[in-house]
């Protein structure tokens, strides 16, 4: 929204997004000499469902990921997995707002 004039509606609006957590995943990336994570990357997916009433031709129904790579050596939880989050659902959301309003 900051980046924009459009405003939030709870209805009658333009653009309509759907969409779910289809991933949330703990994936091991490097092992070490002892056999254990010595990196790990939480993945996180969504699908997504984008339609816009006065174009129907933008309309797009489409899977959106990205990773955070973290040491290996312990289980992020609390602010730290938050701290995350935020950032994976950051660049998700501005990987939304490109495909479906950002016409270059």
């Amino acid at each position: 929204q900051n980046q924009t004039n459009l405003s939030l509606t709870n209805y009658n609006g333009d653009l309509l997004y759907e969409g779910e957590i289809v991933e949330y995943r703990i994936t091991p990336m490097q092992a070490t000499a002892n056999q254990t994570a010595a990196e790990s990357r939480l993945t996180i997916s969504v699908n997504v469902r984008f339609n816009n009433k006065n174009k129907e031709a933008d309309d797009f129904e489409k899977r959106f990921s990205f990773y955070r790579d973290y040491s290996g050596t312990s289980l992020p939880t609390g602010s730290v997995l938050n701290g995350y989050l935020d950032e994976i659902f950051e660049r998700i959301t501005q990987d939304i707002f490109n495909e479906s309003l950002a016409k270059w």
